[in-house]
């Protein structure tokens, strides 16, 4: 818990625009994107700690801590239960879950590992809800072995809208990933006329798609 302030503390007295970005900087912890060519993680500044010398910093730094970090969306409760990454490793490093329902709301950078062997356990409705307007979502494409997928998985996030940056990468060709990702940037409310669908075709589904991002 956090101590009560004293008026002596020179850290306290710093202008509120600088003492932000003090805690950024002591707050977002870097973590590498998950690709087969991520370096060693950095040497790590990070400083959770900060918040609990004081009331004050606890205030200012909680929204910090969790607005510009990226979490561990749960693979079927998405956005209600995220985890704060360390690492993507190997092995990937995660904190116990969050639940807490005033930190939720502060959470704005996702990362969702999407199996294509395996049946999704939630539907569009929940991709919709958990991501729409959130300010960075990266999905992370994955399947077991060659042709033991159904790409449709990914049409979940089809209706997702005002996402910051998008970013879907893995298992999955980039013409349909870039395509998702310009629907999921698209304003909130901004839907196609006569419709949009994009049709998966044998550059999506087969071997080009394997082979290349294996």
């Amino acid at each position: 818990m956090a101590s009560a302030d004293t008026p002596t503390s020179r850290l306290l007295l710093l202008p509120a625009e600088l003492l932000n970005q003090i805690l950024l900087y002591l707050l977002h912890h870097p973590v590498p994107p998950p690709t087969a060519l991520t370096p060693p993680d950095p040497p790590s500044r990070f400083c959770a700690n900060v918040l609990l010398t004081s009331q004050r910093l606890n205030t200012l730094g909680t929204p910090i801590l969790y607005g510009s970090n990226i979490f561990s969306a749960d693979v079927s409760l998405l956005a209600s239960h995220p985890s704060f990454i360390l690492s993507f490793g190997p092995p990937r490093r995660t904190l116990p879950s969050v639940r807490h329902p005033r930190l939720l709301p502060l959470i704005k950078r996702f990362h969702l590992l999407v199996r294509l062997d395996t049946d999704p356990r939630f539907t569009a409705e929940d991709a919709w809800k958990a991501f729409t307007g959130v300010e960075e979502l990266e999905i992370e494409v994955f399947q077991s072995m060659y042709d033991s997928c159904d790409y449709r998985v990914l049409g979940l996030f089809e209706g997702v809208r005002g996402v910051g940056r998008a970013r879907v990468g893995g298992s999955v060709g980039r013409g349909y990933a870039e395509w998702l990702e310009g629907q999921m940037m698209r304003d909130i409310g901004d839907e196609d006329v006569g419709g949009g669908e994009y049709v998966l075709g044998e550059r999506e589904m087969g071997w080009e798609v394997w082979k290349g991002n294996r």
